[in-house]
């Protein structure tokens, strides 16, 4: 079995771009700030970590994606405070996102800050999406951890949901409230943080994480936005934006749009590529040119949300595989024992309880 499983994960290691994955550290910036609340400084979470001391001073430092949740990791274990990244989120909003949150400040709607945001969100994260999922009467502000090398899930997902709170609310200047919020995790021990900041009702155990908001929202307007302002970003914005779609592998791109695609349950080559403006034969070209196949980068996605659903949710099997795209139960548990060498079921079992500081979700 263990031969199998270091087969497998060669297997998804010829394609791995994600050991490579950035983050913008901005978010970062605020974690001695919060470690001095605790009695914690800073030098122990640094140690052992081979962190970068610009990693909490610099807003555009980048670090390894898995670092920053190994960071996170650590700063929950050593202040004992399980939603330290609900704290560390609550207190920020889009003005730490640099360029594109500047571009939020000053867009007309909040539905156009939004999407605007997660056209340019790989600016920031290359390990984790921001997408919008639109219903008939609601759009889901999703965020979704791709890299597989992440850590530190727990603090992450709470982390993102907080600041997207807070952000809703400073463009709108409270006019737009989330209605609901989904969590990718069991409840935690103690809930009354979460529902002190969030103030909605809270789902825990859910496929997605993201926050709920009736679709009339998006056209709520953005609060001193300024139309001369957003002409006078347009320029840099593009130049930014084009710098780093040119210095992103199409591997990447494709990694990055697969969550909300598994999630609207279109997983194909000619949904990817229509996504990413380009025709199917272009993008299985590009993926070629790369060493890459589009269904091995799916199966790498798809194995690293069955992990994290299985390790962080008690989501039923069936469920889970219906979250992933699956048709039935059974295939998923196929492609699972395909992917370990054990059933879902079975290594869930052999992993609870186990998680230790600054474990990846390895097979």
């Amino acid at each position: 079995m263990n031969g199998f499983r270091f087969a497998m994960a060669a297997k998804f290691d010829r394609y791995d771009f994600s050991a490579d994955a950035l983050q913008r550290a901005s978010v970062l910036t605020g974690v001695p700030k919060l470690l001095a609340a605790f009695g914690v400084p800073v030098e122990a979470v640094r140690e052992g970590l081979d962190v970068n001391p610009r990693a909490f001073e610099d807003p555009d430092f980048r670090l390894p994606f898995a670092t920053a949740g190994r960071i996170l990791d650590r700063c929950a274990r050593l202040t004992g405070c399980g939603h330290f990244g609900l704290l560390l989120g609550a207190a920020h909003d889009h003005r730490i996102l640099g360029l594109p949150g500047a571009l939020m400040s000053h867009s007309p709607t909040l539905g156009a800050a939004l999407s605007g945001f997660v056209r340019l969100q790989q600016m920031n994260s290359q390990g984790a999406a921001v997408y919008l999922r639109r219903f008939d009467d609601a759009v889901v502000i999703g965020y979704g951890v791709y890299d597989r090398h992440a850590v530190g899930h727990e603090q992450f997902l709470p982390l993102v949901m907080a600041m997207a709170l807070n952000i809703v609310r400073a463009l709108t200047g409270g006019a737009a409230r989330v209605a609901e919020l989904h969590f990718s995790i069991r409840p935690p021990a103690d809930p009354k943080p979460y529902f002190a900041h969030f103030g909605a009702p809270i789902l825990f155990n859910r496929h997605e994480t993201g926050a709920v908001l009736p679709r009339a929202m998006l056209d709520a307007p953005v609060i001193d936005a300024r139309a001369s302002e957003l002409e006078r970003l347009s320029r840099p914005v593009a130049a930014a934006q084009s710098a780093a779609e040119g210095a992103r592998p199409w591997t990447a791109r494709v990694r990055h749009a697969m969550k909300p695609l598994l999630l609207r349950g279109e997983p194909t080559t000619a949904a990817m590529a229509a996504h990413l403006d380009l025709s199917a034969r272009t993008l299985t070209r590009r993926l070629s040119e790369e060493g890459a196949r589009f269904q091995i980068l799916l199966e790498e996605v798809r194995f690293t949300a069955a992990r994290e659903l299985l390790l962080l949710t008690d989501l039923p099997i069936g469920d889970i595989a219906l979250a992933l795209s699956y048709a039935a139960h059974a295939p998923f548990v196929e492609a699972f024992r395909r992917w370990a060498g054990i059933p879902p079921s079975t290594w869930r079992a052999a992993r609870k309880g186990e998680a230790r500081e600054g474990e990846a979700l390895t097979p």
